[in-house]
């Protein structure tokens, strides 16, 4: 997988991935037009999504956008 770090945003379930970047420790910044901004390496926001749906009740699939 990619390893290279990149900005996302998103607007899905942000009280959600907000604890989930605060567990994890990844630093994060919220506005109202982009929503919670992050950088992070692609598998780790595919891992994400994948726990947000299977362990945090996300019953459909967030949307992170590249920034």
């Amino acid at each position: 997988m990619n390893d290279e770090i990149k900005e996302w945003k998103t607007q899905s379930v942000k009280h959600k991935v907000a604890f989930v970047l605060m567990s994890d420790g990844v630093s994060f910044h919220y506005n109202e037009e982009d929503g919670i901004v992050f950088s992070a390496p692609e598998s780790y926001v595919k891992n994400m999504i994948y726990r947000l749906m299977t362990c945090y009740g996300c019953s459909l699939k967030p949307i992170i956008k590249e920034y």
